[in-house]
C-alpha cells in the first residue's frame, strides 16, 4: 500500500481515540470497532455522561497524549444530539480545539464529532426486525413501519417497545446482551451518521497528516 502524504513507512499508523459519552455508547461502539474498524488502532474510552463535556474530552485527550509521547492520535467524539436538530448539548469543539493548540498538544492529528441523533438508541431503530426479535414479538405483532424514520425514536420509545413485551431496557453495560443481538452491519449500512463516520475513521486510519496543527510536522 502506497505510504499516506505526511508519513513515513517508518512511522506508525495513528491511533483513533473514540471518546463515547456513557455506558450504553461504550458497548455499542466496541462491537463497531470489533466489525467495522479492524484495519485501524483504535481505542474505545467512556467520558461517563455528557456533563462538564468538554473538561472532559480535553482531560481525556490530554492525558493520551502526555502518557502515550510516541502517538499520534486522532479524536472522534461520539455523542448524542438529544434532538432532531441543533449541536450536542454543551459541547463546543471549537473551544476544545483552542485548549489543544494553547496546550501545544501537537500529536493531535484532528478531531471530528459522530453524532447521534436523537440518541444512540435512535440507531437501533434501524434494525427494528432485529428489537422484534430480540424480545420473541410473534410476526402478526410487529409494525415496524411505526418506527420510521428512526430518528424520531430514542430511548423513551424503546423503552416503551420493551415494556409492551414485558421486557425492560435498561440503559448501560446491562444492555450488552440486547446490543450484541443486533445487526451491526444492518445499522451501518442503513444509518447515514454512523456509516459516514465510520468512512471517516477509516479513511484516516493511515494518515499522519497534521490537520490540527498544519504547521507541525509529526
Amino acid at each position: 500500500m502506497a505510504t499516506e502524504v505526511g508519513q513515513s513507512k517508518s512511522e506508525k499508523q495513528p491511533v483513533s481515540l473514540l471518546l463515547v459519552e456513557g455506558d450504553t455508547d461504550e458497548v455499542f461502539y466496541k462491537r463497531i470497532k470489533k466489525l467495522c474498524l479492524g484495519g485501524c488502532r483504535s481505542i474505545v474510552k467512556n467520558l461517563e455522561g455528557l456533563y462538564n463535556i468538554n473538561a472532559k474530552v480535553v482531560d481525556s485527550i490530554g492525558t493520551y497524549v502526555r502518557q502515550h509521547k510516541d502517538e499520534s492520535i486522532r479524536v472522534y467524539c461520539c455523542f448524542d444530539r438529544e434532538s432532531r436538530y441543533g449541536e450536542v448539548p454543551e459541547f463546543n469543539i471549537k473551544r476544545v480545539k483552542k485548549y489543544l493548540k494553547d496546550e501545544d498538544l501537537n500529536r493531535t492529528l484532528s478531531i471530528n464529532v459522530i453524532t447521534a441523533t436523537l440518541h444512540i438508541e435512535s440507531w437501533f431503530f434501524y434494525d427494528i426486525e432485529g428489537i422484534y426479535e430480540f424480545l420473541r414479538a410473534s410476526k402478526s405483532q410487529r409494525k415496524p413501519n411505526v418506527f420510521k424514520p428512526p430518528e424520531k425514536f430514542g430511548y423513551k420509545d424503546l423503552q416503551k417497545l420493551f415494556e409492551r413485551y414485558e421486557k425492560t431496557y435498561t440503559k448501560g453495560k446491562r444492555a450488552g446482551n440486547f446490543i450484541n443481538h443486533l445487526n451491526i452491519e444492518k445499522i451501518v449500512s442503513n444509518c447515514k451518521e454512523l456509516h459516514e463516520g465510520i468512512e471517516l475513521i477509516q479513511s484516516q486510519a493511515n494518515n499522519l497528516t497534521n490537520h490540527l496543527f498544519p504547521a507541525k510536522v509529526t
